[in-house]
């Protein structure tokens, strides 16, 4: 395709002025605003035409999208339940932890309190994941090993995609495709390795998102 060859050269560019750009205090988030509305936009889309199931979150380490999901559930006066797996670790020596501040944020927020699921998600999806899921949102963080960040992606993938009802959407945090992302940088190969991976023989296809600074991507349940 006549775009890949200009796509490449801008991305190399912008991941070194991206990641220079993000380590400033200016840039202290680790999701963009375009990540947000695009959860925002793809939540509000389950709900509307009523895909069955809950919502599923699996790492919410900076909590920048866990009330952008409760907000749309709040709009839609959804009766489902928001669940979130992460292992909460402390931020500091001393608390809060991470999970107090999760809480704290929904109760300055007004919004209903999630299910938390804490500990190891590895461990936790593989018994309390709710029997039907409409949205799913994959943040496994990231990391210098990148093959292992990709066996913790598929852990989270192989276990909640069972789950998942058709038309049911999952959006893939730092998934960086360079033939196709605009602007994003690959600070999580690992992301796109699970996916390539797991993807390989199944119906749904990646769809790219544009995510600011950041990469983002979707998918949708074929059955």
């Amino acid at each position: 395709m006549q775009h890949q060859p200009f796509n490449r050269l801008r991305n190399s560019v912008n991941r070194y002025v991206s990641e220079a750009v993000a380590r400033g205090a200016i840039q202290g988030s680790t999701f963009s605003g375009e990540q947000r509305n695009n959860v925002h936009l793809l939540v509000d889309q389950v709900l509307a035409f009523h895909v069955s199931g809950d919502l599923v979150e699996i790492g919410c380490h900076e909590q920048g999208i866990t009330p952008v999901i409760a907000s749309v559930m709040e709009h839609h006066r959804a009766a489902r339940t928001l669940h979130v797996y992460d292992r909460f670790r402390e931020n500091g020596p001393v608390p809060p932890s991470s999970r107090d501040q999760l809480e704290a944020n929904f109760r300055r927020a007004g919004l209903p309190r999630p299910t938390i699921h804490e500990g190891d998600p590895e461990l936790t999806l593989r018994t309390q994941l709710p029997e039907r899921v409409a949205f799913a949102h994959f943040d496994c963080g990231t990391g210098v090993q990148h093959a292992q960040h990709a066996q913790r992606l598929l852990h989270c993938l192989t276990a909640t995609y069972v789950r998942m009802s058709p038309n049911a959407i999952g959006v893939l945090m730092d998934y960086h495709d360079p033939e196709r992302t605009v602007v994003g940088m690959d600070r999580s190969p690992g992301v796109k390795m699970a996916c390539d991976q797991f993807f390989e023989r199944k119906p749904e296809c990646i769809q790219i998102l544009y995510g600011g600074r950041f990469s983002h991507a979707f998918f949708r349940k074929v059955w």
